[in-house]
Formats: C-alpha cells, sequence, structure tokens
C-alpha cells in the first residue's frame, strides 16, 4: 500500500466521517413516486446531499435522469467505473445504540442506517478519487456512479444503462472483501389467496416484514374477535436467511395451529414455508453447486385482509445450477390450488472470471493492503454489478465483521472503513494511470 494514500486518510478521517454522517441524516428508504424523484423524495435527498459533498470538495457531478449521480474525474477515457447506491432498506425493529438516521462513534465503530450499505463506502470511494487525485495518482478518467433505488429493484441503473455506455470496468463496494466475482440469480415471486369468506373465527388482518429482501422480524394479525397476536424474530438479509429468525413464517406456524376453517389456508402454508426451511426442502426445491452454494428461500412480507385477501412476497437466491421457473412450479405444486403463485422477478446468475486481469489485479491490492491470501468469491446477495459483464464486488465488508447489515444497529469499524477506501484509492490508482 502506498504510504501517502494512508496519510491521505489518517489526515481526512475526521471530514470522512463528517460526510457520512451527512447522508445517515437522510431517511432515503424508497417512497412514492413524484416529480424529479422517481423513487420518493427520501433517494432524491440523498442524490442531493451527495452532489452538494461532492462539489465541496471540488468534484463536478449531475444527477441523471433524477435517478443516479454521476460525478466525472480525470482526464481522458474512464478506464473505471465505482458504482455504489445511497438508498437504504427500512430501519427494522429496535435500535440500541443510535437513531437510526444519526451517525453515532462509539467505540472505534460508527453506526446508522447506511453506514456500511451503502452511504459509508459511496463516500469512501469519493474520497479514494480525491485521493487519487491530489497524489497525482489519477492519470486516466475514473467515474463515481451513486444511485438511489438498489434495496428495491435496481430500476435507477436499468435506466442508466439504457441511456449511457458503462466503463470497461466496474466495481462496487457493495459486497465483501476480497472480491465477489460470482452472484446467485434472483427469484421473485408472489403468493396470493382471497380472503376467507366462511363464518366463524378467522383472521382480520395480518402484516409482517417490509421488504422482500429482508428477513422479516415482526409480524402482527388481528382475529376476527379482536383476538392479537404477534411474533419477534431477528432481521438478517435475504441471502443470509439462516442469521434470522423469520417472523413470517412463525405467523403462519402459529396460525396454522388453530381450530376452525378459516385457518385451513394457513395449513396448506405451512407445508410450503414450514418455519426454518431456508432451503426449499419441503417443497422439493432444494439444489446446490460447488460454484455458488444452495438455494436460500425467504418469505420477505406478508399481508392479508379481508378485501383484498393474502399476499406473501418470496425471495429466492438461486445457484448456478437452479432453475428459477421450475422453482416457482414447485412451491404452486405444494399449495395445489390453495394460492396462486406468480413470478414477479427473475435474473440470472452472475459470473466474472476470477482469473480476469481485473479480478486479479483488486485481489493483489487487498493481499497488499491485508498480508492476507485472497481468492474471489461467490455470494447469494446479488451486488450492484449483478448486470454488468464482467462487473465485481471489491469491499466493503471485511471476513468476520459483524456489521449487522439490513438490521438494527448496522455498523461498521471506523478502521475498516479507512482501509476500504485506501484500497479504492489503490485500484483508481493501478487502473486509471
Amino acid at each position: 500500500m502506498d504510504s501517502r494514500i494512508q496519510d491521505f486518510f489518517a489526515r481526512h478521517e475526521e471530514e470522512i466521517l463528517a460526510d457520512i454522517a451527512r447522508l445517515v441524516q437522510v431517511d432515503s428508504v424508497r417512497g412514492e413516486p413524484r416529480e424529479g424523484a422517481p423513487f420518493g423524495p427520501g433517494p432524491r435527498r440523498a442524490l442531493d446531499t451527495a452532489l452538494e459533498i461532492a462539489r465541496s470538495h471540488g468534484l463536478q457531478g449531475e444527477i441523471a435522469g433524477d435517478r443516479m449521480l454521476v460525478i466525472h474525474a480525470g482526464q481522458g477515457q474512464e478506464e473505471l467505473g465505482i458504482l455504489a447506491h445511497l438508498d437504504v432498506v427500512p430501519p427494522g425493529g429496535a435500535w440500541s445504540v443510535t437513531d437510526p438516521y444519526t451517525m453515532r462513534v462509539l467505540d472505534g465503530k460508527i453506526y446508522g442506517r447506511g453506514v456500511i450499505d451503502d452511504k459509508g463506502p459511496a463516500v469512501a470511494a469519493l474520497w479514494a478519487i480525491l485521493c487519487a487525485r491530489e497524489l497525482g495518482l489519477l492519470k486516466k478518467g475514473v467515474r463515481l456512479m451513486l444511485g438511489s433505488d438498489e434495496e428495491c429493484g435496481s430500476g435507477d441503473l436499468a435506466w442508466y444503462m439504457e441511456h449511457y455506455p458503462m466503463p470497461p470496468q466496474v466495481f462496487t463496494p457493495d459486497g465483501n472483501f476480497p472480491v465477489v466475482n460470482t452472484e446467485k440469480g434472483r427469484l421473485h415471486f408472489c403468493v396470493t389467496a382471497p380472503a376467507y369468506a366462511g363464518e366463524g373465527r378467522h383472521v382480520a388482518s395480518l402484516r409482517g416484514g417490509s421488504v422482500v429482501n429482508a428477513v422479516p422480524s415482526v409480524c402482527e394479525a388481528v382475529l376476527s374477535d379482536g383476538t392479537r397476536l404477534s411474533i419477534q424474530g431477528r432481521a438478517a438479509h435475504a441471502s443470509l436467511p439462516w442469521e434470522g429468525d423469520n417472523a413470517v413464517t412463525g405467523m403462519i406456524q402459529r396460525l396454522s395451529a388453530l381450530d376452525g376453517p378459516g385457518f385451513h389456508l394457513f395449513r396448506r402454508l405451512r407445508e410450503a414455508f414450514p418455519h426454518g426451511d431456508v432451503s426449499g426442502e419441503a417443497v422439493g426445491a432444494a439444489c446446490r453447486d460447488e460454484i455458488s452454494g444452495a438455494l436460500t428461500v425467504n418469505p420477505g412480507v406478508m399481508t392479508y385482509d379481508e378485501e383484498n385477501g393474502l399476499r406473501i412476497d418470496v425471495d429466492c437466491r438461486v445457484p448456478i445450477c437452479g432453475d428459477g421457473e421450475k422453482i416457482a412450479a414447485a412451491f404452486a405444486a405444494k399449495l395445489d390450488g390453495a394460492a396462486r403463485v406468480e413470478i414477479l422477478g427473475l435474473s440470472q446468475p452472475h459470473h466474472t472470471p476470477a482469473d480476469s486481469p481485473f479480478v486479479q489485479g483488486l485481489l493483489e491490492i487487498y493481499q497488499d493492503a491485508t498480508g492476507k491470501p485472497a481468492q474471489a468469491l461467490a455470494m447469494g446477495g446479488g451486488t450492484y454489478v449483478h448486470d454488468i459483464r464482467g462487473g465485481v464486488a471489491f469491499g466493503a465488508e471485511f471476513p468476520g465483521s459483524d456489521v449487522h447489515m439490513h438490521e438494527p444497529d448496522e455498523r461498521v469499524e471506523i478502521r475498516e472503513l479507512m482501509l476500504a477506501g485506501q484500497m479504492f484509492a489503490q485500484a483508481v490508482a493501478r487502473f486509471c494511470q
């Protein structure tokens, strides 16, 4: 690692943290679309705030299509693109250290929604460009792209890629170190059924979870006799469902045990989504391969009311060997007409060869900075480069770090975030010389 890069980040640490704090203050959960804010006012405010931050440091940028903040630096052809996002998942559950939108520094860590996913790494990338520019390491062009809809489908990136070509090499700090070169495919399907129309005790309303790509931590139901039921689970990222405790499947199990025909639907749902089954074994859909691992299944959001009936949104991460359409069909077969299954989204797995010069160069940067051996990784969580040919994830989460991704008390060690920024700067220097 270039000692000048290390010194730069040491000198500017307080400024970097202040920039992150400004962005954390913005509640950038997706909201209702408005003019000039296709993903809601919060994500738009995050773009505007990031543009103000960039301009305060002498960087020029523009908000493309009200969806993506694009910052250009260096001269000539852009050899490298860095892609991060400023939208976040909802706070979810009880925070114990700080309000989710007030960044707090405690015991060498920063806490707040977005400090690791992805506002903190986005700011680290911005400062990496400032570092390379100040040290004279930026010879060619680099493009920093900060989006506003990664958590809810990446409609921002889809729009951007329709209108602008990508640089030949792109990494996102939206994953793990050393380098993630393989990502599972993603299947999003919904299960729907009409409301119960018979007599007797039944569910009147139900709500569990808020986004499909997180394990729901709370599910609450009200029965027709006024009885209220609540299930407390544990949040986690949908790609790591075994790390959480799914409150939606917990509620299905609870309701399925109640007597009466008003709960027959939930008994059928329990057969397809038994509590604790995160791999689709109950419906015969389980599969895995050596490169990308096993299928994961996460019922992330469940709603029910007497007007609209039942809806469950399910997130599956599909290995290279899997077939998303057959997986959805297996759930439909298990439900056997008790509920309807509809595919809402299906993306194929993403793979960039580990022996490519780009992947090998990033691995060398990681090894040099940490002194640890490194090899390319596969992950279940889709990163921002999933649909970008040749793209990879480079950080920002270090192996073994406890960052509470998509959970209350999201956190990151300051030391690790500064080291990530230094590696981003080294990447800019290496690929933009």
